[in-house]
């Protein structure tokens, strides 16, 4: 789901406010992530032929709730069926996508599921795998704020905003 234009911020004595006579040109997309972890690996997805590996997921529909879109995302990549969630963070990057500046925002859930049933990718771009958590020092994560919200996560299941430029 692509937002439209925030407004950008104008400073007055008062402080800084929203300018509604100027809007921003980068739009703002929202992704709901799946964060599944059994034992010591977790769950990750690759498009095919990059370097980078991200939790499953993806982009929130016009309509749709992030829960809703995180259900049909998960089926719709893995056949992963889910049985509740649990709110982790989120993650908010800017970057760019095909040329164009955008920022976008990670809503990030903990996923309740059997892994006892087969799971793998549904689609032909995409690779669904299991890494160990103790390797995720070496692979390339996008966001890039996912190794610190993963740890943090992982140790005190607290829920973190982290907000910063994609790397």
């Amino acid at each position: 789901m692509t937002l439209p234009t925030k407004p950008s911020i104008a400073s007055t004595a008062r402080g800084r406010i929203p300018d509604p006579e100027r809007q921003a040109a980068d739009p703002v997309r929202i992704n709901v992530r799946a964060l599944l972890v059994e034992g010591d690996r977790i769950l990750l997805a690759n498009v095919r032929g990059q370097t980078t590996f991200r939790l499953p997921g993806g982009s929130v529909g016009p309509g749709e709730t992030v829960q809703v879109a995180l259900r049909r995302l998960l089926d719709m990549q893995a056949g992963i069926e889910i049985d509740s969630v649990t709110f982790v963070g989120c993650i908010e990057a800017t970057g760019v996508d095909r040329g164009v500046p955008i920022t976008e925002v990670d809503v990030i859930f903990a996923v309740d599921r059997s892994w006892a049933g087969e799971f793998g990718s549904r689609l032909d771009d995409l690779d669904i795998v299991s890494a160990p958590l103790a390797g995720l020092a070496d692979l390339q994560l996008r966001p890039a704020s996912l190794r610190q919200l993963l740890p943090e996560w992982l140790l005190h299941a607290r829920p973190a905003w982290f907000s910063a430029a994609r790397s």
